[in-house]
């Protein structure tokens, strides 16, 4: 290891004289994508920018390690590809899972690899054709490319008469958290018999990616084709497809249940052919899990269920209108499926007149676990079948809502699919609980990147829900010992707060995975005090076409010291300030530039891109004064900002603050070197 890192500081001291702004790796793709359980796999990792110096990788989850085989020191290198020989313990979760690549110069954007059971089998170069079609042994799991315009592979297999057989493909699901990919593959799967004659096909079922299952009509050779929709083609577009002629399962009703209890649950997919109720030991940790049925002595694939607090319920047909709607007592988790088109829910309770009741459907979100063929809506009635009530987008494009009761008495809750669309698949959960105080956080970015002595910042945005009002403590655990980072508790006058991290000036190369969380105290509405513990959902910047800069939820938050990087220490006139409401005050900022960067650097206290601000740690009524500040330094390393409180500022003490100093590396890309924090006070 201390080899590896001074080779490193090697190549990266002897490329710097020709780096001009220093990014971060952007990851695109790995290949293969898929690793099989209980073995280890060289696989390449390929990007954007430079993977110079790559050193070490860092898993979402436990179970996996790799090597990573960074290319010989060369001057002026840069590099967009390394190699990871990974490891897969035989007990690791099954799942998708996200990987980060550091190296001496950045900590890389999340990169996915799917972790699966079955035998990894690569795509041969000549496939192509249905005569081309390579051979193949279910089950197993195909990876490949739809690397080029036009690019369809076929891969051939054997079946038996009255078997199942049935394909998963993870390949548009891999591609949403992709840091700069401008068009996304469309994906389609298609079932051939030995005679070139379809069979069945699919391009929609988990979101963008295509699932189908076919009973075999007689033993002989079927062949199954993959492409792109619009035949279209990118190097980037890589896939794993599950090809089984197992039990398999694509979702479980109930989809939810208590921590600990054993249950009867229905399989969604050809594994219900096996055996239709199949008893399943609810996992101990709440939250959204997968699952594995025991069908036929064998383990399935895995699925989604939630694990919930609340009691549950599963809905008793016939329930498609008011006057047969199922009774149900809050709080209650329901579950339903609207099993055909324009099948339809209903569920009666007892409302309580001004007490605020929270409806939230878990069923299909974008980028989540949540995958059911339901978009569905919320529709709230009187018995008599008046909507008062509605909701369809609140998580993406899932419903919630909250509503308050005008008067005692029955109201019923109706579910319903947006479109009057169904289908066995199409299962949800539905949490009506009391509306009580709570709150969400989230981290932007989701990385950070830290030179020996020098610091970056951290905005983190908290939403209060259901008469939450107070103060919320944001803390961060996991990190290295080189990298401390700066204390917050966002205010309740406030939504948003920065955490300014910073590495030991004797920091030597490191990287870690991180966890942010939010601690907070809420009185309930029975006059106690609860301790509300809340994880912080980190955002990777994303690259949108046009040049927008968007933001996508991930599920690993991470930091890294590198090698002194363009900007080595951002220094402030002060570090404590106390504003009059009406007063301002003049920040003075000087630079210490890395010797060989002489590029353009502009300051700022806000993270914003075009004008959308995306984080501000200003106090409430404290502005910056553009026309009093010297933001755009060009090759200079002096500047200012002025920021001032309105005359109306309400008393506020030490909110910590920070001068950005932004390095552009494209249009979207910014590197943001931090001051130490300032702490800002108004006293009137």
């Amino acid at each position: 290891m201390r080899f590896m890192s001074s080779a490193i500081l090697v190549a990266f001291l002897t490329a710097s004289p020709v780096l001009a702004q220093t990014s971060f790796p952007m990851v695109t793709h790995a290949y293969p994508v898929a690793l099989q359980r209980g073995t280890t796999t060289e696989i390449s990792v390929d990007g954007q920018m430079n993977f110079a110096g790559a050193y070490k990788a860092l898993f979402e989850g436990d179970g996996i390690t790799a090597e990573v085989t960074s290319p010989p020191p060369v001057p002026n290198a840069v590099i967009k590809s390394v190699k990871m020989k990974v490891t897969v313990a035989k007990d690791a979760r099954l799942s998708v899972r996200e990987f980060r690549i550091a190296t001496s110069i950045g900590l890389s954007s999340v990169g996915q690899l799917v972790i699966v059971d079955d035998p990894v089998v690569m795509e041969s170069l000549n496939n192509n054709t249905p005569a081309q079609a390579q051979a193949v042994k279910l089950p197993c799991v195909l990876a490949g490319k739809l690397e080029v315009v036009e690019d369809l592979d076929y891969f051939k297999f054997e079946a038996k008469e009255g078997e199942t057989v049935t394909f998963e493909m993870f390949c548009a699901r891999l591609q949403d958290k992709i840091h700069d990919l401008q068009k996304h593959a469309k994906p389609m799967l298609t079932l051939l018999d030995s005679d070139g004659r379809e069979l069945a096909a699919n391009d929609t079922f988990f979101f963008a990616d295509p699932m189908l299952s076919y009973k075999i009509p007689k033993t002989g050779t079927y062949v199954l084709q993959v492409r792109e929709s619009t035949y279209d083609g990118d190097p980037r577009w890589v896939y794993a497809i599950v090809a089984t002629n197992q039990p398999y399962i694509s979702h479980v009703f109930p989809m939810a249940g208590n921590p600990g209890q054993v249950i009867d649950v229905e399989p969604i997919g050809s594994a219900r052919a096996a055996q239709e109720k199949v008893k399943l030991a609810i996992p101990g940790t709440f939250g959204v899990q997968q699952i594995q049925l025991d069908v036929g002595g064998k383990k399935t694939n895995p699925a989604t269920f939630i694990v919930s607090k609340l009691t549950q319920f599963s809905e008793l047909e016939p329930n498609d209108e008011p006057e047969k709607a199922n009774r149900v007592t809050l709080p209650i988790g329901i579950n339903g499926r609207i099993g055909k088109k324009r099948d339809i829910d209903h569920y009666v309770f007892d409302a309580k007149k001004g007490k605020p009741i929270r409806f939230e459907l878990k069923a299909r979100r974008f980028g989540t676990l949540l995958n059911s063929s339901l978009h569905g809506i919320l529709e709230i009635m009187t018995p008599k079948g008046l909507v008062i009530a509605s909701n369809d987008t609140t998580h993406g494009l899932e419903a919630s809502l909250v509503f308050t009761p005008a008067t005692d008495g029955d109201l019923v809750l109706r579910v319903r699919d947006l479109n009057s669309k169904g289908s066995e698949s199409a299962v949800y959960n539905v949490e009506a609980d009391w509306a009580l105080p709570d709150f969400t956080v989230r981290c932007d970015p989701d990385k950070a990147m830290i030179g020996p002595g020098s610091s970056t910042a951290w905005y983190v945005h908290v939403v209060r829900q259901h008469g939450f009002t107070g103060p919320v403590e944001i803390a961060s655990k996991g990190l290295p010992k080189e990298i401390t980072a700066s204390a917050l508790t966002i205010p309740a006058t406030m939504t948003q707060g920065l955490i300014v991290l910073t590495a030991a000036p004797d920091a030597t190369l490191t990287a870690a995975k991180v966890e942010i969380v939010g601690t907070a105290k809420a009185k309930m509405p029975d006059g106690k005090e609860e301790t509300l513990v809340r994880g912080v959902t980190p955002n990777q910047e994303i690259y949108l076409p046009g040049g927008g800069r968007g933001r996508f939820d991930v599920n690993m938050q991470a930091v890294a010291v590198t090698s002194p990087s363009d900007i080595l220490k951002v220094e402030v006139s002060t570090t404590n300030i106390t504003l009059k409401p009406g007063e301002e005050i003049k920040i003075e900022v000087t630079l210490e530039r890395r010797g060989d960067y002489d590029k353009g650097v502009f300051l700022d206290i806000l993270l914003q891109h075009l004008g959308s601000v995306m984080g501000n740690p200003l106090p409430p009524g404290v502005t910056i004064v553009g026309g009093k500040s010297k933001t755009l330094l060009g090759n200079g390393s002096k500047g200012f900002i002025t920021i001032k409180a309105a005359p109306n500022a309400e008393p506020i003490d030490n909110v910590p603050i920070s001068v950005l100093a932004n390095v552009s590396v494209n249009f979207v890309v910014k590197l943001h070197y931090s001051s130490v924090p300032i702490l800002i006070s108004i006293k009137k």
